[in-house]
């Protein structure tokens, strides 16, 4: 199992998300209810408050791509793309997708602002940026094996350690029933990361 890291994200109640003051969200927001393994890249991604959460977003008209590997969703992680999510056809009940990190080393800089909100200026006039390192860079050839509800109101994520080039075999092995004690295992392990 230590190959594997498991995350369970869903959509939070009304009372919930009123009880942790989550408001004005307007793109549909899966926060991590559970866990089982460590997996340092998501470490930098919790918020002030020690949540993890995703923004579901979806693809279409946004990744400017004519290859058939078009992503039919993303999942995006405090302002970064956690992994674009390739929906596969195995006629199973839940959606099953795969992905992968991220493989650059640096993300576009982020703009430097003042207390206003307009950009800050270097000396010769030039706005001012900071470099965004990629979290995920050092686990680049890691795959994740999306597994959804039809409505994207509930996705498990397993992470495969070093399985980039074999992600999509391992979603096949899901399809075909061959990782279901693994992902039992990986359920009866999870354990919450915040306190909702």
């Amino acid at each position: 199992m230590s190959n594997y890291v498991y995350l369970k994200a869903e959509t939070l109640t009304d009372e919930v998300k009123a009880r942790h003051k989550i408001t004005g969200v307007k793109i549909p927001r899966l926060d991590v209810t559970a866990q089982a393994g460590y997996y340092e890249p998501l470490q930098s991604l919790k918020n002030p408050h020690g949540m993890l959460f995703f923004n579901v977003i979806g693809a279409d008209g946004i990744i400017n791509c004519t290859d058939r590997r078009r992503a039919d969703v993303w999942l995006q992680c405090s302002g970064i793309n956690f992994s674009s999510v390739y929906l596969l056809d195995f006629g199973t009940e839940n959606i099953i997708g795969y992905g992968n990190p991220s493989d650059v080393e640096y993300f576009k800089p982020k703009t430097v602002k003042n207390a206003d909100g307009t950009p800050k200026k270097n000396a010769d006039g030039t706005t001012k940026t900071k470099p965004r390192p990629n979290p995920f860079f050092k686990h680049r050839n890691d795959g994740f094996l999306f597994i959804a509800k039809p409505d994207f109101t509930v996705i498990e994520i397993v992470i495969v350690q070093n399985g980039r080039h074999y992600i999509q075999s391992e979603a096949r092995r899901y399809a075909d029933g061959q990782m279901i004690e693994v992902l039992e295992t990986l359920r009866a392990a999870a354990r919450p990361i915040f306190q909702y």
